[in-house]
């Protein structure tokens, strides 16, 4: 499992380099394009809760791979006012 969050957690946090999102870019109306996290690093307490998946929303079927996630944020300010603009080139 703790692969697996790690890779939500990038998931959440701003692209290091262009690398990390290849030819993805933020679309139309995407912009200022936001994360929720500077870094990962960041995260300061995690709490799982598993249970078994009988079937997914609007699915008859589950697959092997198949998961729901409900992920709740509670977010404190490390700093005030705090602005990024990133670019990559």
């Amino acid at each position: 499992m703790d692969a697996r969050l790690k890779t939500i957690f990038d998931a959440l946090r701003v692209p290091s380099d262009k690398k990390e999102i290849g030819d993805d870019s933020p679309g139309v109306g995407e912009t200022p394009f936001y994360c929720l996290l500077e870094d990962d690093k960041l995260i300061s307490d995690i709490r799982v809760t598993t249970d078994q998946l009988l079937v997914l929303p609007s699915q008859s079927e589950i697959r092997a791979n198949d998961v729901f996630l409900v992920i709740n944020v509670k977010l404190q300010t490390t700093r005030k006012n705090a602005s990024y603009a990133w670019a990559f080139e």
